[in-house]
């Protein structure tokens, strides 16, 4: 397993765990951008840029932004 779909993972348990036992609204952002994450990985070109440089770093920040928000929501 990639570095990449680990963080799509994360980020759409952690969705999946908010919208089933907080609010539909909570894990909402957080499926969103697990299961685009996933998708995007089944590409071979847009994974290899995502794999490595900036493309992994903004798709780790984004996950993250929408963990975060996850619980704040």
């Amino acid at each position: 397993m990639t570095n990449i779909r680990l963080v799509a993972y994360t980020s759409l348990a952690v969705g999946l765990i908010n919208w089933r036992y907080i609010d539909f609204n909570a894990g909402g952002f957080a499926i969103i951008v697990g299961a685009l994450l996933l998708l995007a990985t089944l590409s071979k070109p847009i994974n290899l840029k995502l794999q490595k440089g900036p493309g992994f770093i903004v798709a780790l920040v984004i996950s993250a932004i929408a963990i975060i928000y996850s619980f704040l929501a």
